[in-house]
């Protein structure tokens, strides 16, 4: 095994070093792998990433809104792609989410994340979803830096 450090760690995100990694380590993501639920990222400003996402009727729970776990999932899909986009690899270390507004089926929703601070290896990241001008669920977290085994 050969470890691999891709720690490029930038001002700005960078699209192009986000998609370098993904290639690189996260091929295999339940996330990011998996056409249907892999986000599509452009910049938001300078340190934002933005996507823009529609959920399917199969994505419901309760009254047919939007399942709060799959929003878990794309918020978590989000904070570890705006750390790639620093050249870093990271697992969650924890997760906070306040579900605001039920997310409906239909309307895409606008999902955005930021890395808020860092402190050597560890960082906080933010992320929100947005329907119209409605903040729906929005997410804290704290990611350790992991490094690449290949």
């Amino acid at each position: 095994m050969i470890s691999e450090s891709p720690r490029v760690v930038r001002k700005h995100p960078s699209l192009i070093e986000l998609e370098r990694l993904r290639r690189l380590g996260h091929n295999d993501c339940f996330a990011c792998g998996n056409p249907e639920t892999r986000l599509d990222f452009a910049l938001d400003g300078p340190d934002v990433l933005r996507a823009a996402f529609r959920f399917r009727k199969s994505m419901t729970s309760f009254n047919g809104y939007v399942h709060g776990g799959l929003q878990a999932l794309l918020l978590d899909q989000a904070m570890t792609c705006s750390l790639m986009a620093q050249g870093v690899f990271g697992a969650t270390g924890d997760f906070n989410i306040r579900y605001r507004h039920s997310v409906e089926v239909g309307p895409s929703v606008i999902i955005r994340s930021w890395v808020n601070q860092h402190s050597h290896r560890l960082y906080y990241l933010r992320a929100e979803i947005r329907q119209g001008n409605t903040l729906c669920t929005q997410t804290s977290a704290r990611f350790m830096e992991k490094d690449l085994v290949l």
